[in-house]
């Protein structure tokens, strides 16, 4: 059985920055920063895949992989980036003439 040891954590760390690396490089300023895409997906491979380790279920690294892409995914889907998200203020400047005006 496999336990939690340094050597699954290097794995777990090394999944989750190679993959948070090349989901930041993939969505470009779409999303969080590329440093920030690392970090969570660091974050997310660790923590789902001593998840899986502890349920004794695989290796972990499967449920490292399946984890950073959710950790990932989530984070950059609620990103808000957009200055009026951010500020709540939707201007669109449109403008729509009143009859009679």
């Amino acid at each position: 059985m496999i336990e939690l040891s340094g050597t699954a954590y290097f794995w777990f760390i090394a999944l989750g920055s190679i993959i948070g690396f090349i989901f930041g490089r993939a969505i470009k300023r779409e999303g969080i920063p590329l440093v920030g895409n690392i970090i969570w997906g660091i974050a997310g491979s660790v923590i789902s895949g001593s998840i899986g380790i502890i349920l004794g279920l695989g290796d972990g690294l499967l449920f490292a992989l399946a984890g950073t892409f959710a950790f990932l995914f989530l984070a950059n889907v609620f990103h808000q980036h957009h200055k009026d998200d951010v500020e709540g203020e939707v201007n669109y400047g449109i403008h729509i003439k009143r009859k009679g005006v």
